[in-house]
């Protein structure tokens, strides 16, 4: 009999193709999930990952705007209407706690006042403090659904060990996102913005940019003088903020709002009126209720009427608005219940 050669040796592991190509596979597929997940939350600015929000995926661009599409928009266009609140600790169960308190969900009836409040305005962006985190928007932006009101697009700025976030709802996609959950005060090594800063540019449907700044301001509770102190510093950090921005993009329209938990002749409101430079002050919006009536917060503890809640347009926003800017308070029966500060709105073009 013939005798039949010697089997080969079998070839090491480390030197065989199909492993290598199984191993390199495999390194893609982690790397995409790794990829996804950075996606999904960055700098603290959470997409909404709910059933609805699945349902609703929006497109976010991945680059920055240039100074070309900036000043080659439309001049004009329909009218947009944007509307603020302060939810007044608009947290529901289940959401993820960030500091050492325990927050109590939101009576149901208060919800469904503050989704009341909303809705009675039909804006088409809304800028809201005091939310408690992607959970809570999402409940919040149901009970908008209910109503006829949908916004697709939606952020959340989340800072840690702070409990009452930041957010956004848009009917517009956004085409660009820089918030800041973790910015540093100016002239402080290691304290930052208390709840960050919101940055959203939104794209409208004919090709407009409009840029949304938002920021809660330190609350009055504990040392007056301290607290006043440390609002001063983070109107005086957003201001240079602005005045930053406004240099990369002097055309871009912005719209600056929030809860100063100050009043218009305070430091830190005259802060952003006058800004840091001639190009970066902004004109502050005088909203009125029905009866003429300009406060937003009525502080139960010491009997007073307050106007903490404000809206600023920087030049180029203001230029767009010659003719006229619509704004006013919702003061319907609800809003009382809805929250301790009042809805405000206004119109852009």
């Amino acid at each position: 009999m013939k005798q039949l050669p010697p089997m080969p040796k079998p070839c090491p592991w480390w030197k065989r193709v199909d492993v290598f190509l199984l191993l390199l596979a495999g390194g893609v597929v982690l790397l995409a999930l790794m990829l996804f997940r950075c996606g999904e939350m960055t700098g603290g600015i959470t997409r909404l990952s709910s059933p609805v929000a699945e349902a609703l995926r929006e497109h976010v661009s991945g680059g920055k705007l240039s100074r070309r599409e900036v000043s080659e928009m439309p001049k004009s266009g329909l009218p947009v209407r944007f509307l603020m609140l302060n939810t007044e600790n608009y947290f529901v169960a289940g959401e993820r706690q960030r500091s050492r308190y325990v927050n109590q969900p939101k009576p149901e009836e208060e919800k469904e006042a503050v989704a009341e409040v909303i809705s009675s305005a039909k804006p088409d962006i809304v800028g809201l403090m005091e939310i408690g985190g992607p959970l809570a928007l999402d409940d919040l932006r149901q009970r908008l659904s209910d109503r006829g009101l949908h916004y697709p697009f939606a952020r959340v700025l989340l800072r840690s060990g702070e409990d009452r976030a930041l957010a956004l709802l848009s009917a517009f996609p956004v085409a660009v996102d820089e918030s800041q959950s973790d910015y540093g005060l100016f002239g402080q090594q290691k304290r930052r913005m208390l709840r960050g800063i919101l940055d959203v540019t939104l794209r409208m449907g004919d090709g407009r940019l409009f840029c949304f700044l938002g920021v809660h301001l330190k609350s009055r509770l504990g040392g007056e003088e301290a607290a006043a102190s440390l609002r001063q510093r983070e109107a005086q950090t957003l201001a240079l903020y602005i005045r930053q921005k406004m240099e990369q993009l002097p055309h871009l329209p912005m719209v600056v709002f929030g809860d100063w938990n100050d009043n218009p002749r305070d430091a830190s409101v005259r802060m952003l009126e006058q800004g840091v430079s001639a190009t970066a002050s902004l004109r502050r919006l005088h909203p009125e209720d029905s009866r003429g009536e300009e406060w937003t917060l009525y502080y139960r503890r010491e009997n007073t009427y307050n106007t903490f809640d404000h809206i600023f347009l920087n030049g180029p926003m203001k230029k767009r608005l010659r003719g006229g800017i619509p704004c006013g308070i919702v003061d319907i029966s609800s809003a009382r219940k809805a929250s301790d500060h009042r809805a405000i709105w206004c119109e852009l073009r």
